[in-house]
């Protein structure tokens, strides 16, 4: 049986650590990678041109880096999401400077951003017009921005998120209130800007 998290959650970091020695924990570990390295590409490159698409295999080179990099893997307390992450935000930044290359373009469709459990910012961001949802995220300061997206789109726990940047539960909760502060600010302005009557 798969080590898990009292949520009921696979417990990645103990499945890391056995995975380089049994066949069916990896191909649970890399299956959650999977899952875990597409929520956070959406999120962070939906918008650009043929997002769908850039996510989709930015996501697979994710999982083939953390596959590589498997053996080098020490649990020292930290999530192994921070491990993917680590790895996953190095992908990412190049396939946006990549894409910036080639041009930003936002499509009219926010993408999927996995199954996390509704809470007040995806309340926040499904309010807000789809289109420019991951425009006004490219506006956020970079670490409001990743506390954000790892807290929404890869539904980490303000703990596992503190550890993961090195900050405390305490700092990312007050960074998380920030960014969607700044976010309303944004949305807000951008409606004045376009003319239309702020709610």
């Amino acid at each position: 049986m798969l080590p898990r998290h009292p949520t009921g959650e696979p417990d990645l970091a103990e499945l890391a650590l056995r995975a380089l020695g049994d066949d069916a924990v990896m191909d649970a570990l890399m299956r959650d990678v999977r899952t875990v390295s597409h929520r956070y590409c959406r999120a962070r490159l939906g918008g650009y041109r043929d997002g769908a698409q850039l996510a989709d295999d930015v996501a697979q080179e994710i999982c083939i880096a953390v596959f590589q990099a498997l053996p080098t893997f020490r649990h020292q307390g930290l999530p192994f999401e921070a491990f993917v992450y680590a790895i996953g935000s190095r992908k990412v930044a190049d396939a946006q400077r990549s894409a910036y290359r080639s041009r930003h373009i936002l499509v009219d469709v926010v993408p999927e951003s996995g199954e996390a459990a509704a809470s007040a910012e995806s309340e926040v961001l499904g309010r807000l017009e789809s289109q420019d949802v991951l425009a006004l995220l490219d506006a956020l300061p970079e670490r409001l921005r990743e506390v954000l997206v790892l807290r929404v789109a890869m539904g980490l726990t303000a703990h596992e998120v503190g550890t993961t940047m090195g900050m405390t539960p305490g700092a990312v909760r007050i960074a998380q209130h920030r960014a969607l502060q700044r976010l309303r600010e944004l949305h807000r302005n951008r409606q004045v800007t376009l003319g239309e009557v702020p709610a």
